[in-house]
């Protein structure tokens, strides 16, 4: 058994509304145990990948704003490897890729507890 989650199992899972809800709980937990205040919605309603992305993306322009000694702690916090989203920084696109990175990371964590609860 694979504990990774594939490009496709993201893309079917983020059809469950329940899945989309606990990542995006762990996305919250994750940023706000830095001390970074998220939107109460995030815990609430499932978005739509699409609106998640704006969400995070938001997020973390704050993050990056304020540093980079806070956007590695918030890195180190999510488990994304400093090299991964360095690479992304030349990219025009670089806040969007960003926060896709996050979700995806986030999801696997999720993916990975019910894979392990199972």
């Amino acid at each position: 058994m694979s504990y990774q989650l594939t490009e496709q199992q993201f893309l079917e899972h983020f059809q469950n509304a329940d899945f989309v809800l606990k990542t995006q709980e762990q996305i919250a937990k994750d940023f706000e145990r830095l001390g970074y205040e998220t939107p109460k919605s995030l815990r609430e309603k499932a978005f739509s990948y699409d609106e998640l992305v704006d969400i995070v993306a938001d997020l973390l322009i704050d993050v990056v704003k304020l540093g980079e000694s806070q956007t590695l702690q918030l890195l180190y916090t999510i488990d994304i490897p400093q090299s991964k989203f360095l690479a992304l920084t030349t990219d025009l696109h670089f806040v969007t890729k960003g926060a896709e990175l996050i979700i995806k990371r986030e999801a696997q964590k999720v993916y990975l507890r019910s894979q392990l609860s199972d």
